[in-house]
């Protein structure tokens, strides 16, 4: 993000007299050499601005968009469920007036407005609510045409590692004004993360990774790949993901690779309560008997919201990943 600086007028400088005029060209040349020297705005970060003793911030979204935006909003809609959760997660709760169909956590965002679903956003609604911005995810580009007729800001999240987790937190701080809050939330997330790692790291248990198949679904059959947070949540409880090495997101695999890559520990997002119906499902495939995790009856359905949402639970996700994987070590025999 590169933002053109406004220029100053130096024209009252020639009604100055001379010690003055000396001392206001002394300033302003300093001026311009501190902000020749400051650090260029790149992606992800922001600038203050100060229009009419109004102040705003410009930052970069994933979609690298320019977006300026009010520093204290009051009124925000986030079509995301990790964004809801990032707010109330950064005490702003209280500002959110509208949220997607999905955002079901925490409690609280269920009695705000709906705004429509995660694919459909509804524009009228949006409209109506009246936000100082809008939180969405690039896929929903498209949707938002009327929103920049009517000049109403919009920023679009997307994180496909937990890099980029982190990031989104640290963006909507700045765009919300919460810089604080972000910072103390970020600093006790990976504290969590560095506590299972020093776990695992002076365990002679975890020498070798327990390997780790994730079924997104069945019909058809489909894993993470390394681009997925849910990998790097895998990765950071101590498990190998057997598909890791396919540099994508949600590929589509063969029962063939399951059994060629033989994962002692099979997860799946538990859709409510379905657990039960889909380990029985998968010990029933053919072939699936020789698979180490079957023979082992360590197949794990977990909470399909904390394991897929890129927001302030990731950490909490991990605990419950880590659990699975080595519950002797972490005193977890179940979730």
């Amino acid at each position: 993000m590169r933002n053109q600086m406004e220029k100053s007028d130096y024209g009252f400088m020639k009604r100055l007299p001379a010690a003055l005029l000396i001392c206001a060209v002394f300033v302003a040349v300093l001026a311009a050499l501190t902000a020749c020297s400051a650090k260029p705005a790149g992606q992800g970060e922001s600038e203050y601005l100060q229009e009419e003793d109004v102040a705003w911030v410009t930052i970069i979204d994933d979609m690298g968009r320019e977006v300026r935006l009010p520093r204290k909003p009051e009124r925000i809609i986030s079509l995301t469920p990790s964004s809801t959760e990032f707010l109330f997660a950064l005490g702003l709760g209280e500002k959110v007036v509208g949220v997607s169909e999905y955002c079901n956590y925490p409690p609280e965002a269920l009695a705000i407005a709906k705004a429509g679903d995660f694919v459909q956003p509804n524009i009228e609604q949006i409209i109506a609510l009246a936000p100082d911005f809008v939180i969405s995810d690039p896929l929903q580009r498209e949707q938002f045409s009327r929103l920049e007729e009517l000049e109403i800001p919009f920023i679009a999240l997307y994180s496909t590692s937990l890099d980029d987790v982190f990031a989104a937190l640290d963006l909507l701080g700045r765009a919300t004004g919460a810089e604080e809050e972000a910072f103390l939330l970020a600093d006790e997330m990976r504290r969590k993360f560095a506590a299972i790692e020093g776990m695992i790291r002076n365990s002679s248990e975890t020498d070798k990774k327990v390997r780790v198949y994730y079924e997104i679904s069945a019909v058809p059959l489909m894993s993470v790949g390394s681009k997925t947070v849910i990998h790097d949540l895998i990765e950071a409880a101590g498990g190998e993901n057997i598909f890791g090495d396919l540099e994508m997101t949600y590929p589509q695999v063969s029962a063939e690779a399951v059994l060629e890559r033989d994962p002692e520990i099979i997860v799946f997002p538990d859709y409510h309560g379905t657990e039960g119906f889909l380990s029985e499902e998968m010990m029933q495939r053919p072939g699936w008997s020789d698979v180490s995790a079957i023979k082992s009856n360590r197949l794990y359905g977990m909470d399909a919201d904390l394991i897929s949402r890129p927001g302030p639970r990731v950490a909490e996700a991990a605990e419950v990943l880590a659990g699975l994987f080595y519950p002797d070590l972490f005193g977890n025999d179940e979730r």
